[in-house]
């Protein structure tokens, strides 16, 4: 009996083992931070495709088999590597004093986090050397929607320890457009929602007619598919608190980048609906250095709306 309890154990600690629940840890790596950075695979039946996903646990996770974190689930910006968030050596360090677990998936170079009618082929980007991959053209399925509430959130409960009464999101650029996307989906499902230079375009917005119509096909097609992309509607249909109340909501937002003012008119239009939202405007651009420099920002927000839905619950 002792050498089965003794078995059960390793599995449950080894990630080059341990799997359940569609989600597999293919690597892991200690930080020097003392966090733990663990590469997943997650098969996704809605979409017949094993989706990269990526885990960084905080400091001493694995000393306390007993404990359950909040989830910090963070959403890529367009193009951008599915991983970015583990690689921010900010959010790290912030994590020692304020532990949670930050969790992405890999939403291809463009979904917009949407659901998709239409396969998709222009969706891997290239390698760090510049190289398109093999398999680019072959047609997927793109249902991010679906993925993250019905598969994404459930292996992530599977793999960790997460307390599910304390869950949160967070993205840059397309990722804030995703973030605020999946908040009004579910609005009662999650503590906090933030965002980075968040993308929040008008319908009639040039920028994003080429891409989304890539995405959902010509807006008389499916109209409902397009009202998705309305966040300001989707806010207002809500109503205001206490009936329409939204998690609080945190915007940040660099002085030199392009979508200062898309962000500007996001905080209004949320004070205007008496949703509470902070919004940060520091020096920046649309960049790396931005989103990597602003992420310790990022867990210190979350962090005080847990401390004051603990408060709340009291």
């Amino acid at each position: 009996m002792k050498i089965v309890m003794l078995v059960c154990a390793l599995l449950m600690s080894s990630p080059w083992v341990y799997a359940g629940g569609g989600c597999s840890v293919v690597s892991s790596t200690n930080t020097v931070e003392g966090c733990v950075i663990e590469k997943l695979s997650i098969f996704s039946s809605s979409m017949g495709r094993d989706i990269k996903a990526v885990a960084v646990l905080p400091l001493k996770y694995q000393a306390h088999p007993e404990k359950k974190y909040p989830v910090l689930y963070a959403l890529h910006g367009y193009d951008a590597p599915y991983d970015v968030y583990s690689e921010m050596a900010p959010l790290r360090q912030a994590l020692a004093t304020k532990p949670m677990i930050v969790v992405s998936f890999d939403a291809d170079r463009g979904s917009f986090y949407l659901d998709s009618p239409i396969l998709q082929t222009d969706y891997l980007r290239p390698d760090k050397a510049g190289n398109s991959p093999t398999n680019q053209g072959t047609p997927v399925k793109s249902l991010f929607t679906t993925f993250f509430f019905d598969e994404f959130i459930p292996a992530i409960d599977k793999c960790y320890r997460i307390n599910s009464h304390q869950r949160m999101l967070t993205g840059f650029s397309m990722g804030g457009f995703g973030a605020l996307h999946y908040m009004l989906a579910k609005p009662n499902q999650f503590v906090s929602v933030s965002s980075l230079s968040g993308f929040f375009p008008s319908l009639d917005d040039p920028e994003l007619k080429d891409v989304i119509e890539r995405l959902l096909g010509p807006p008389p097609e499916g109209p409902e598919r397009y009202r998705l992309l309305d966040l300001y509607s989707r806010i207002q249909s809500l109503g205001k608190p206490p009936g329409g109340k939204l998690p609080p909501v945190y915007l940040h937002c660099g002085t030199e980048d392009r979508l200062l003012e898309q962000n500007h008119a996001m905080h209004k239009f949320l004070q205007e609906q008496d949703a509470a939202c902070e919004f940060l405007e520091t020096p920046g651009k649309h960049n790396w250095a931005f989103w990597k420099s602003a992420s310790a920002g990022i867990i210190d927000f979350h962090w005080r709306s847990l401390q004051s839905e603990t408060t709340m619950r009291k």
